[in-house]
């Protein structure tokens, strides 16, 4: 029985399947198919650790064939493949499909062997059962109520969360990022939701911080700023859970926000080995989220001095 992972490749082009195959036979078992339909199948017969697909296939799209994916085989990690900037796909692979990374083509050899080798550690990594109880002689004591953190400058958004989740979670909005990290310092935020539009501010940014210094936050982002390329950045360096564009409809966001929600009531249960996320390669805003960690250091230090200070 082989010991590697095994990765599906979907797309309709031969050569490319042919390019990716002699790229990572060496490393990988690879199964390739030009059909989605076949994929489906073979995804519901075989052990699969990895699947990519192209976007633009004839029978569906990447998109439409990774969530049936994620149905069928959740254990299975997907990577979308491009060529083409389309923002609602782009999208579409957050919501519907819930991939692990966005790649666009052409893409570079050593960057798709980094991303592929990342995939499979999270594969492998889902296999081991997870030890969720503490050893005996350790009390533990916690609480699995968690707050909902706004940050947005509409006040019309933090109301239809409000009105969306009713009293089961705290709701609590901020119209600036230096707000979101002072209620983030002295909350147990659970889900972020989040503009990227804001004026002199980059909440982008924050979410990329959050997703190494709060890895299990998960964040929703509902924005008016429609970029592929920053759709993508968020995919590959934050893991955002949904993105949504404005004015989105109070159904849909009920929905996404119902997910989520959901999503973090399992993990509390099951904790679930974390996805690995891109590095942030603009140096700019390296320092930025450095700053940006250093800075909720600081204020959840002086919270809990002041509260030490209390309890004297």
């Amino acid at each position: 029985m082989s010991t590697k992972s095994c990765i599906l490749l979907v797309d309709d082009e031969e050569r490319i399947l042919r390019s990716l195959g002699l790229l990572l036979r060496m490393q990988y078992d690879v199964i390739t198919t030009t059909e989605a339909h076949e994929a489906l199948r073979i995804l519901s017969e075989k052990d699969i650790d990895i699947v990519i697909s192209d976007q633009r296939m004839p029978q569906m799209t990447g998109t439409e064939m990774l969530a049936q994916a994620r149905l069928s085989s959740p254990r299975t990690v997907r990577i979308l493949l491009t060529g083409y900037a389309d923002t609602q796909a782009t999208m579409d692979s957050v919501n519907e499909a819930e991939v692990f990374r966005y790649i666009q083509k052409p893409w570079g050899p050593k960057e798709l062997r980094d991303t592929i080798a990342m995939a499979a550690e999270q594969a492998r990594r889902s296999r081991q059962p997870v030890v969720v109880d503490p050893p005996i002689s350790v009390k533990v004591v916690t609480s699995n109520l968690f707050s909902i953190l706004v940050l947005d400058n509409d006040p019309q958004t933090l109301q239809t969360v409000r009105d969306i989740v009713g009293l089961r979670f705290p709701v609590l909005g901020v119209a600036s990022v230096q707000a979101a990290l002072a209620i983030l310092a002295h909350h147990k935020i659970g889900i972020l939701i989040s503009e990227l539009n804001l004026p002199g501010e980059d909440p982008a940014t924050l979410i990329k911080t959050l997703r190494r210094e709060r890895p299990s936050l998960l964040t929703l982002v509902i924005t008016s700023f429609k970029d592929t390329r920053r759709v993508a950045e968020l995919i590959n360096q934050a893991q955002v859970y949904r993105y949504l564009p404005k004015p989105v409809r109070a159904g849909v966001l009920s929905k996404s926000l119902e997910a989520t929600i959901h999503r973090k009531e399992f993990l509390q249960k099951q904790p679930e080995p974390l996805p690995e996320v891109d590095k942030i390669p603009e140096l700019r805003e390296q320092l930025n989220s450095s700053r940006m960690a250093a800075y909720l250091q600081k204020l959840r230090t002086r919270l809990l001095l002041t509260n030490h200070e209390q309890l004297s």
